[in-house]
């Protein structure tokens, strides 16, 4: 084996770990960016409440949690809300990105089983839990907090 085909192996798979991050990467900001959203806007739901005086079990997705039959809507509500919002941005940054995505995607399997079950678009929900399941078995890859946090170990 001659030192140009060792140099062209190692540049190969070098590049191709490179890639693998690099999408890894863009499947972490495109999952923080389409979430992140919703986590947001329910938070607005949530501080509107709170300044009109009306009970949190009143509002966002409480109802709906309920009227699905899922117990605890408030408490799930909020877990949804913190999901979207603090938990995206773990995903986006790579900060416990298993953890956090496994979260999401437990949280979007609700959300598909609630989608279908109400005879609404369930595709959306579909993607996320696919995005989110993805991260979950791969890990946030090189370039995250994750990876930061374990070399220093």
């Amino acid at each position: 084996m001659s030192f140009v085909s060792v140099s062209f192996s190692f540049n190969f798979a070098f590049r191709l770990l490179l890639m693998i991050d690099l999408g890894l990467l863009l499947l972490r900001v495109a999952g923080f960016l389409l979430t992140f959203t919703f986590g947001i806007q329910k938070i607005g739901w949530y501080v509107t409440a709170f300044h009109a005086g009306k009970p949190l079990s009143s509002i966002g997705l409480a109802p709906l949690i309920a009227h699905v039959g899922f117990p605890l809507p408030l408490i799930l509500a909020l877990w949804i809300t913190l999901n979207e919002s603090i938990g995206a941005l773990f995903v986006g940054i790579g900060f416990l990105t298993r953890f956090a995505a496994a979260s999401l995607a437990l949280g979007m399997i609700g959300a598909l089983y609630t989608s279908v079950r109400l005879g609404e678009d369930w595709v959306r929900a579909a993607l996320y839990l696919i995005i989110f399941l993805s991260l979950t078995f791969t890990g946030a890859g090189k370039f995250s907090i994750d990876r930061v946090l374990t070399k220093k170990s």
